[in-house]
């Protein structure tokens, strides 16, 4: 339902699993971001579909009640969040091999490394630790619980969900209520009350350093709107475009403008308007652009150093910022350059 969500709930869970089977944290952390924002966005029940059928209601290309519908034509034009998946199981069934950063981490740990990256110890107390340590920590944190149960992991991310749906995608109260909810919960089973509140605080500890680097993200994005460099971009790539050039050009222009950004939905409040009357006036398929504005945002977002996605996966997963992004990058542009041809094909064989 949201990218944020399935980034800190899935890389949280999942990497002690990972690690157990000495997969690097750079291969995890790519696993958890290509099958956060491109499922998300692929969703017609989720943030990503309310906000971009928001603004398509807003510019007058879907009517009121009808933005999800008409939101879900313009995901099948969705290309790039379609072949990073695509990527993403043929890279982990060998079919593409592992090369560039990701192969160096496979070999720093088959020759007995850490399985996080240098620096990833900022991030996470486990990182950087050999696997004997490790399994050690587990085997003790096991014997600690005397009876682990599967709804101490399912309930409060149901909790979490509800209480979001509850106050209209509200991450913010969702999050304190599900707090709040998840001390009844584990208290009454027997759970320490100030063991309880010594997590929540661990918990807030470890998002410090994400939640600034994204304000320092969203500082960057406002300075790049205040001035003018979209609008600048936008208006050199569109003035002479033809029609059958239109889904290509919208898509490397945005997904460029996205990467040096971070911030992709900052980006669609700027591009639908502008694209949009393009695509009428030149007589193209709007559900064709704003597939392919959907498209370059998750691909900015995905292979940028400083996105919001890419700084809660490696919050998430204890793996090092760079050495996530550097690691990621190649099999992000793998899919771009498919995207890119597939909407190059689809321009001529619409309109030419």
């Amino acid at each position: 339902m949201d990218d944020y969500l399935s980034s800190l709930t899935s890389g949280i869970a999942m990497t002690p699993v990972t690690d157990r089977y000495r997969v690097p944290r750079e291969m995890t952390s790519y696993v958890i971001d290509t099958t956060a924002a491109p499922v998300t966005v692929l969703n017609p029940i989720s943030t990503w579909a309310v906000f971009i059928g928001g603004l398509m209601v807003a510019n007058g290309l879907a009517e009121e009640g009808q933005q999800l519908t008409t939101y879900m034509k313009t995901v099948p034009f969705n290309f790039y969040a379609i072949s990073t998946l695509v990527v993403l199981v043929l890279v982990i069934l060998g079919v593409i091999p592992k090369f560039g950063p990701m192969k160096k981490a496979y070999e720093r740990v088959a020759a007995g490394g850490p399985l996080a990256p240098p620096g990833s110890e900022k991030i996470d107390i486990r990182a950087g630790k050999e696997m004997v340590e490790f399994e050690d920590d587990v085997e003790d944190e096991m014997k600690s619980c005397k009876k682990p149960k599967l709804r101490n992991f399912f309930v409060p991310i149901f909790i979490l969900i509800g209480a979001i749906c509850m106050f209209d995608f509200n991450m913010q109260i969702g999050i304190i209520i599900a707090i709040l909810l998840g001390f009844v919960f584990f208290v009454f089973q027997g759970m320490d009350p100030e063991e309880y509140a010594d997590a929540v605080v661990e918990g807030l500890k470890n998002m410090v350093m994400p939640i600034l680097l994204m304000i320092l993200a969203f500082c960057f994005a406002n300075a790049s709107q205040q001035v003018g460099f979209i609008d600048y971009v936008i208006d050199v790539a569109v003035r002479n475009i033809s029609l059958p050039l239109l889904p290509i050009t919208v898509f490397l222009v945005f997904a460029c403008t996205e990467f040096i950004m971070g911030i992709n939905w900052g980006m669609y409040i700027i591009a639908l308007p502008i694209v949009a009357p393009i695509t009428i006036a030149l007589g193209g398929d709007i559900g064709v652009t704003v597939g392919a504005v959907a498209a370059a945002g998750v691909w900015g977002s995905h292979c940028c150093f400083y996105s919001d996605a890419t700084i809660l996966t490696f919050a998430s997963t204890g793996c090092d910022n760079f050495k996530h992004a550097t690691s990621q990058i190649p099999f992000g542009l793998i899919a771009g350059i498919f995207s890119a041809i597939a909407y190059l094909i689809l321009g001529f064989v619409l309109y030419a």
